[in-house]
C-alpha cells in the first residue's frame, strides 16, 4: 500500500499519463459521416481513410509477422508508407471460442511452427504469453500510439484463409456462420474496444458469399447486427458489405437499409482483376478486349452495383475496402496492371476512402502451408521494405485528400497518369512532364473540349504537333489549343488541330516528358489491343 507522502506524485505520474494519451489521439476520433463523406468530429474536416488490410484471422488469429520484426516497426513501416488507417482482420471465433483459452506458444506448439516461435520470441517475445485477443489488444496499442486508425474487420467465422463458394463460412446458416454466434462475437469485439479511441470503425463481415446468399435474410441480419454493434460502442463507424463477394450493393436502390446509426452508417466494396460484376467476368477479358472498352465497362459495373451509394442527396461514405495486385509484377504490361490502373482512375476521380490487400508480406500459415509468401503485400516477405519500389509513385494521389466539404476553395482539377500514379507539371520552358502530386499547378477545363487553361496564368495547354513535346502558351485561340476528352473511358485528353488527326498527350516512353502522339485506339475498335495507358491523363477534381 502507498503512503501519504507517495500519493503527491501518484497523481502526478497519474495526469501525465492522461495527456500523453490525449495528444496520442486527439486529432482524428471519433469519425462520423456527412453525405457520401467521412468528418472528423474534432475538426470538422473530412478525415480520408487510406488503409493497409493486416490479416488477423487466419488459424493463430493474430496479426501476421510478429516473427519477422519488431511489431513498432511494422507498424512504423504503416505511417512510413503514408496509410494512416489499417483493416484489422479477425475470426469470429477468436471472441467466441478460442480467443481466451491458451496462449500463443501453446498453440505455436499445437500447430508444430517451431521456425515462427523462434521468430517470435526474437522479435516479439512478450506475445507468446498472451491470448489472441491479448495480442490483438497489444497490436491495436501500438498502432493507436502511432496515429494509425483502426477499421475491426470481421473476416470469417472459422479462423481459416477467405474465400471459396463452398468453405461453409460464407453466408448465414452456413455451418461456420451461425447467426446468434456472429452479433455475440460482434458485440463482444464492441464492447472490449469501446473507448479506444484508435479503433474508429467496425465491419459487419466480409465478402458474404456461397449458395445460400439472399436479400431478406441479409437484410434481417445486417440490420440486427449493425444496430447490436451501435448499441454496445455508438462512437464506432458501422461498415456494411454486400453480396456476391461485397461486390453488389445494388438491391439496396428498390429498398434502402433501415437502421438508426445516426451519422455512422458506412458502405463498403471490393473488386480485383479476377472478379465478376454481375454477368461481367473480368478474369479472362484485361488482356482480351479493347482495354478502353473493358475499363468503361468495368467502372459502369461499379457505379451501377455499389458508387450509386456515393450519389444523391441521400449519399453514404463507400469505402473501397479490398483491392490489390501482383506486387512482384511491376510495372510490366498484364492483367493486374492494366486493372490496378483502370480502378486508379475510379478511385481518384470519385475521391473514395480505400483498403488496399495486404500489409503482410507472408503468413504463419496459410491452407497448411508455412510462411507462404503473399505477393499481393506491400511489405516483403521479411516485412521490412516495400515489395514494389514504385508503389510511393504509383498511389501517391490516391493516398492525399482532394476533397473535402469544409473546404471554401473553389473546385480545379490536377492532370493525373494513372499508369505512372504521378501528375502534369509545366517547367521552366513552359512543358509538361510528370512528377510529384503535391505540385501546385491547376487546370481548367469544361470537359466538353474546349481549352485547358492553366490555372493563375493566361496561358493554356497547346500542341506543337506529332512526336514535339506538350506545352503552356498564351495562344489559346488557335485550333492546337482546343481539348476534348476521348475514347470510352475519357482518359484520352485529345487534340484536333493537326490536319484534322487527333493528336493525344503522351508520356515519353524513356523520360518523365510528355509529348503529343497519334491516339491509340480512341475508337471503340475490337481489333484494337494496344495498351493505351502511356496516353490516359485523367482531369482531377481538387478544392484542397
Amino acid at each position: 500500500m502507498l503512503g501519504k507522502s507517495s500519493r503527491p506524485h501518484l497523481l502526478v505520474l497519474l495526469l501525465l499519463s492522461f495527456s500523453a494519451l490525449f495528444a496520442s489521439f486527439s486529432n482524428a476520433y471519433p469519425l462520423s459521416t456527412q453525405n457520401r463523406w467521412i468528418i472528423d468530429d474534432a475538426t470538422g474536416q473530412r478525415a480520408k481513410l487510406v488503409c493497409a488490410n493486416w490479416a488477423g484471422h487466419l488459424q493463430l488469429m493474430i496479426p501476421e509477422g510478429l516473427d519477422k520484426q519488431p511489431l513498432k516497426d511494422i507498424v512504423g513501416q504503416v505511417v512510413k508508407n503514408n496509410f494512416n488507417c489499417v483493416r484489422l482482420t479477425y475470426a469470429i471465433y477468436m471472441w467466441t471460442r478460442y480467443g481466451d483459452k491458451e496462449n500463443l506458444a501453446l498453440s505455436l506448439f499445437k500447430l508444430d511452427l517451431p521456425k515462427v516461435m523462434d521468430g517470435i520470441a526474437k522479435y516479439n517475445p512478450e506475445v507468446l504469453a498472451m491470448t489472441p485477443i491479448q495480442v490483438f489488444e497489444h497490436v491495436i496499442k501500438e498502432l493507436g500510439a502511432q496515429k494509425v486508425m483502426v477499421l475491426l474487420d470481421n473476416h470469417v467465422s472459422e479462423p481459416k484463409w477467405c474465400c471459396d463458394d463452398d468453405d461453409e463460412n460464407g453466408f448465414f446458416g452456413d455451418r461456420h456462420f451461425d447467426a446468434g454466434e456472429w452479433i455475440d462475437g460482434l458485440t463482444s469485439a464492441a464492447q472490449h474496444f469501446k473507448g479506444n479511441p484508435a479503433v474508429v470503425a467496425m465491419s459487419l463481415r466480409n465478402e458474404l458469399h456461397g449458395p445460400r446468399q439472399n436479400e431478406g435474410d441479409w437484410y434481417t441480419h445486417i440490420s440486427k447486427a449493425a444496430t447490436e454493434i451501435h448499441k454496445e460502442n455508438p462512437n464506432v463507424l458501422v461498415v456494411v458489405s454486400g453480396l456476391n463477394y461485397d461486390t453488389e450493393l445494388q438491391f439496396l436502390k428498390k429498398k434502402p437499409l433501415k437502421v438508426n446509426l445516426g451519422n455512422k452508417l458506412v458502405f463498403e466494396t471490393h473488386l480485383y482483376a479476377w472478379s465478376g460484376i454481375g454477368t461481367l467476368k473480368l478474369r479472362e477479358i484485361w488482356n482480351k478486349q479493347p482495354l478502353n472498352r473493358i475499363c468503361a465497362h468495368s467502372i459502369e459495373g461499379i457505379d451501377e452495383r455499389a458508387g450509386f451509394l456515393t450519389m444523391g442527396k441521400k449519399a453514404y461514405p463507400l469505402i473501397f475496402t479490398e483491392f490489390g495486385f501482383d506486387q512482384t509484377q511491376g510495372t510490366s504490361d498484364n492483367v493486374h496492371n492494366r486493372f490496378v490502373s483502370c480502378l486508379q482512375t475510379y478511385l481518384v476521380g470519385r475521391d473514395l476512402d480505400w483498403g488496399m490487400w495486404a500489409l503482410q508480406g507472408g503468413y504463419y500459415l496459410r491452407e497448411d502451408q508455412v510462411s507462404l509468401e503473399e505477393t499481393f503485400g506491400i511489405l516483403d516477405a521479411n516485412f521490412s521494405q516495400l515489395r514494389y519500389p514504385q508503389f510511393a509513385d504509383k498511389f501517391q494521389l490516391l493516398q492525399r485528400k482532394n476533397q473535402d466539404p469544409s473546404s471554401k476553395l473553389p473546385y480545379q482539377s490536377i492532370m493525373y497518369h494513372p499508369q505512372s500514379g504521378q501528375c502534369v507539371q509545366v517547367n521552366a520552358k513552359d512543358e509538361l512532364e510528370l512528377g510529384n502530386c503535391e505540385t501546385k499547378n491547376r487546370w481548367v477545363h469544361d470537359g466538353k473540349g474546349g481549352q485547358v487553361l492553366l490555372s493563375g496564368t493566361n496561358k493554356c495547354l497547346h500542341a506543337a504537333g506529332e512526336g514535339k513535346p506538350a506545352l503552356v502558351t498564351g495562344d489559346c485561340k488557335s485550333k492546337k489549343s482546343f481539348w476534348k476528352p476521348m475514347s470510352l473511358t475519357k482518359l484520352h485528353l485529345a487534340n484536333m488541330g493537326h490536319h484534322g488527326e487527333h493528336l493525344c498527350l503522351q508520356k515519353d516512353s524513356n523520360t518523365t516528358s510528355i509529348v503529343t502522339a497519334k491516339c491509340i485506339c480512341i475508337t471503340d475498335d475490337s481489333a484494337c489491343l494496344d495498351n493505351p495507358q502511356s496516353q490516359w491523363f485523367q482531369l482531377v477534381p481538387t478544392n484542397v
